[in-house]
């Protein structure tokens, strides 16, 4: 079956300001889509390695300064465009970009510029350029509405389930988790985040060996083990093992202490100080 690509010729460039991100999403960002089914995202997989995945957008969120969408749905015209091809006449030029990306020159040539040092492009002499597993990514991206905080509250305390059953239950692991803490967006004012980082400090459990006590998984198992357990949550989940609470992304919050029961993740800005230093010294001058 042939690879069906749409005819855009009738439609006026789009002027993109690569320089600087802007404040307004282009898109519903309750809307969750996918190009797996366009003609675009079959000509994709076929042009793409089969152990490839797509990322994950975000779809109020800038890359390279254009809208999750966009992005998404330009790299796609991109290789549906290379996969009708010959594999020697396959290649990405200033001007195929702009087309695909429905840009004009300048905003074409600020793409290509930031694609270069993105590493989702690399040349191959005179003015062309192939794309990489980088880019092949984006193509087979899908764009996803942000996580709510709300949500992200209770995968937080889920995750504290889990956490606590791998340290009561998980016997047979030569770990146990000793902390963990949430860093990332949720640790800001937005409602709408772009992610959920929990940070595992890990210490070694105590495993009685007998003569017919099982193999114990090595280290990287096991923390694969752990780390897999609780990334099944939610695809929002990023999980990071560190050393201890020092290596943890800044702010930070401890959500889960073993034997303890961790407080609630608050997020505390020295905005929020100033503001209180503020008020007193206003409430003092009053009294006076």
């Amino acid at each position: 079956m042939g690879t069906i690509i749409p005819d855009f010729s009738k439609r006026p460039p789009q002027s993109i300001d690569l320089r600087r991100p802007r404040h307004e999403a282009e898109i519903n960002p309750t809307t969750v889509s996918s190009s797996n089914g366009s003609a675009a995202g079959i000509a994709a997989r076929i042009a793409a390695p089969s152990d490839l995945k797509g990322r994950r957008l975000i779809a109020d969120q800038q890359y390279l300064g254009l809208a999750a969408n966009v992005m998404r749905g330009g790299a796609a015209r991109t290789l549906a465009r290379l996969s009708s091809y010959p594999a020697g006449q396959a290649w990405i030029d200033l001007r195929s970009l702009g087309a695909d990306f429905h840009l004009d020159a300048g905003p074409s040539a600020a793409l290509l510029s930031a694609m270069l040092a993105g590493g989702m492009l690399y040349p191959v002499g005179s003015g062309r350029y192939h794309p990489t597993r980088q880019f092949r990514e984006y193509a087979l991206a899908t764009v996803v509405a942000p996580l709510p905080r709300e949500r992200a509250k209770a995968l937080i305390e889920r995750a504290c389930k889990v956490t606590g059953r791998i340290n009561a239950e998980w016997s047979q692991l030569p770990f146990q988790i000793e902390m963990m803490a949430v860093s990332g967006s949720y640790m800001t004012r937005r409602d709408q985040l772009t992610d959920l980082i929990l940070s595992l400090a890990l210490h070694r459990r105590t495993v009685p060996k007998t003569a017919n006590s099982p193999v114990l998984p090595s280290k990287d198992e096991a923390s694969r083990r752990i780390v897999d357990s609780l990334q099944a949550l939610s695809s929002f989940i990023v999980v990071r093992i560190v050393a201890d609470r020092t290596k943890v992304q800044r702010p930070f919050s401890v959500v889960f202490q073993a034997g303890t029961d961790a407080p609630e993740p608050q997020v505390e800005r020295w905005d929020n100080k100033l503001r209180d230093w503020s008020a007193s010294v206003t409430r003092w001058f009053a009294m006076r």
